[in-house]
């Protein structure tokens, strides 16, 4: 498969609050990406989910499911977990051993936020664009990544 890009699919997966589950959520995200001729999308994609799922198993402390949304070449990575506390940044010093996660999801990726869930929980999602053609990724000019083509809503059947 080789060359061949595929879109308009989505996978999903759900583990145990463990930290070594947070290393089957990066394979797991990389192998379906891998598998679809995304290649150039796994390695932010693949820290992306490290950075939610942490989160989901550090404060949550149960389940996590991880989603993977493909539509036009643009990734959403979703990591929905029952805690109904809702994740913010914070701006951690150089001496902090933590809280740089969402900083690093959203240097990574087009746009991210917080959907609540309808019956408790939330998902935590990062839409993470295609490449530009000239290889240098989606960007305003500054380096910077701009709104990618899909909604943080898709969802496939």
């Amino acid at each position: 498969r080789a060359g061949t890009v595929t879109t308009g699919w989505s996978r999903t997966t759900t583990w145990d609050a463990d930290a070594a589950n947070i290393a089957a959520a990066r394979q797991f995200v990389a192998l379906e990406l891998a598998d679809h001729g995304l290649d150039d999308a796994v390695p932010d994609a693949r820290l992306v989910v490290s950075e939610l799922a942490t989160n989901a198993v550090r404060h949550a402390g149960s389940r996590f499911t991880v989603t993977v949304d493909v539509t036009g070449g643009a990734v959403l990575v979703t990591v929905t977990d029952p805690s109904s506390a809702l994740p913010f940044p914070v701006h951690a010093s150089p001496l902090h051993d933590s809280g740089r996660g969402l900083g690093i999801v959203a240097e990574l990726s087009a746009r991210w936020g917080v959907t609540p869930e309808p019956h408790g929980g939330k998902s935590v999602w990062a839409l993470i664009a295609p490449a530009h053609p000239d290889g240098l990724g989606q960007g305003d000019g500054s380096g910077r990544r701009v709104q990618g083509p899909v909604s943080p809503t898709l969802r496939h059947a």
